[in-house]
């Protein structure tokens, strides 16, 4: 029985708990005054983007594409025209004449990307990632291409535009995309064709997500195959906390309190700026996701689930890899899917340096006896070797198949960002494969004096390619032979 003194203790908690809440949303928003000053991009706001709510009679992708243009004409309109004298602009993908420029691009990856073959033989849905664009999936929508499958990657709305874009997107207007993406690649003579979804990161966690409607709708066009890079099935719990920004943020002086990093926005076809309501945003998809897996796995409802592979690196600092095992592959649990980890670089000089309580997940994951499901490692041949390989299966039934790559020299790692963007990338790869005078943002390897350059250093770190993508792009050729 809860008494009058009880009461009396429970509000004074109650109060303590909102002073204490209140104060650290204050003092966080005096800190984010420090950072850089805003922008046009950092400030726009696009009023033809598409809002699930609002835009209900979009429903093809011939209508989306209409809004799309009416988004990147205002972007020509309100930024680029601003930009022009703005000194930010010296390395902006925002000046008009600039190579960062995705107009002065051959194809602008910034936009909805479809590509149709003559025949084709097959459907695929690519997903990119959170702020990203569908440049994330350009070279695996080139192999599906090659491959005689008609290619769709949609324009999430907010993305590939300016960063200010994402501001106001919800994941709900992510999810409706998905939808009149599907069911465009299904119209038509395509009905019978084999239907591939992949996602990368956000677009991992919204490839499920749809794969789920389409279990319990059968109005849904239903995948033969899922294909996902470093799904967002799980991120850190404090993106919860990314929402109270809007405490504050709303009033000119607190304004930049809506932003996790500004920085400047120097990639064609990724916002450097981080926007603390797209944070958000992924962590209420990642629950949604992880409460629908529980729920329909408790019910029996995912044993005829299209199968899944995935890739993900050991280590994320975006994603967490190990909500991918305990969510999705342990809610299937079938033989017919297949988890594939690229370990970090096992050379015994590179070991020592690293943080153990981060590589905890690889031995769990090895030693569960309940795993029914087919987990590859691509890992160092040996900790004397930089050569690498690929070892499938239980103990004495693994398998080890040689793989024609080696870690880079340097290289500790893979990151979250590299796994869909293979060596030669023009944007983003080693710079091997470009002429001097082309700027790889993957391998801006200089060194100097500190607080020269405006590029923050982890980011300059952070691996930008996959060195093993070969062997990703060899796996998804195989899966797609055995669906012909």
């Amino acid at each position: 029985m809860v008494t009058t003194k009880m009461m009396r203790y429970l509000l004074i908690a109650i109060k303590a708990i909102a002073v204490v809440i209140a104060t650290i949303i204050l003092i966080r928003a005096l800190d984010a005054r420090s950072l850089p000053d805003l922008h046009v991009w950092h400030e726009v706001q696009f009023d033809n983007e598409f809002n699930a709510n609002r835009d209900q009679n979009v429903s093809t992708l011939a209508a989306y594409l209409v809004q799309e243009s009416a988004v990147f004409d205002e972007l020509y309109e309100k930024v680029y025209a601003n930009a022009a004298s703005d000194s930010a602009t010296l390395i902006s993908r925002f000046k008009a004449d600039s190579v960062f420029s995705s107009k002065n691009h051959e194809r602008d990856w910034n936009r909805t990307t479809e590509l149709v073959p003559a025949e084709p033989r097959g459907v695929v849905l690519m997903l990119h990632g959170l702020t990203d664009s569908p440049y994330s999936m350009r070279s695996t929508a080139e192999l599906f291409y090659e491959q005689g499958y008609h290619v769709l990657v949609p324009r999430l709305p907010g993305h590939g535009t300016a960063p200010a874009g994402i501001l106001s997107a919800r994941w709900e207007d992510w999810q409706a995309v998905v939808q009149i993406g599907a069911r465009h690649l299904r119209s038509n003579d395509n009905a019978d064709l084999p239907f591939v979804i992949v996602g990368y990161s956000n677009g991992g966690a919204l490839a499920i997500d749809y794969v789920l409607d389409a279990q319990e709708d059968d109005t849904q066009p239903r995948p033969d195959r899922v294909i996902l890079m470093s799904p967002a099935i799980g991120i850190t719990p404090f993106a919860f906390f990314a929402s109270w920004n809007r405490a504050l943020s709303w009033l000119p002086f607190f304004q930049k309190f809506a932003w996790e990093s500004v920085q400047p926005e120097y990639d064609p076809y990724k916002y450097n700026s981080f926007p603390k309501a797209a944070g958000n945003e992924t962590y209420e998809l990642a629950q949604h996701v992880q409460k629908r897996l529980k729920r329909m796995a408790a019910n029996g409802d995912l044993a005829d689930m299209p199968p899944v592979i995935t890739f993900v690196p050991l280590v994320d600092a975006t994603v967490r890899t190990a909500a991918t095992a305990d969510h999705l592959f342990s809610s299937l649990n079938r033989p017919q899917d297949e988890l594939v980890i690229y370990d970090v670089n096992r050379l015994v000089e590179m070991a020592q340096f690293y943080r153990p309580e981060l590589l905890g997940l690889l031995p769990r994951l090895q030693n569960d006896v309940s795993r029914e499901y087919q987990l590859t490692l691509v890992s160092n041949r040996s900790q004397e070797s930089r050569q690498v390989v690929a070892d499938s299966g239980h103990g004495a039934q693994a398998i080890e198949e040689a793989i024609d790559s080696e870690w880079p020299h340097g290289t500790y790692s893979l990151s979250h960002v590299s796994i869909p963007i293979p060596a030669d990338d023009p944007w983003y790869g080693d710079g091997r494969s470009q002429p001097p005078t082309h700027i790889s943002l993957g391998d801006l390897n200089q060194r100097g004096e500190k607080h020269l350059l405006v590029v923050p250093p982890a980011q300059i770190m952070r691996l930008r390619y996959n060195p093993f993508h070969g062997y990703q792009a060899q796996r998804i050729t195989e899966l797609l032979t055995e669906l012909r």
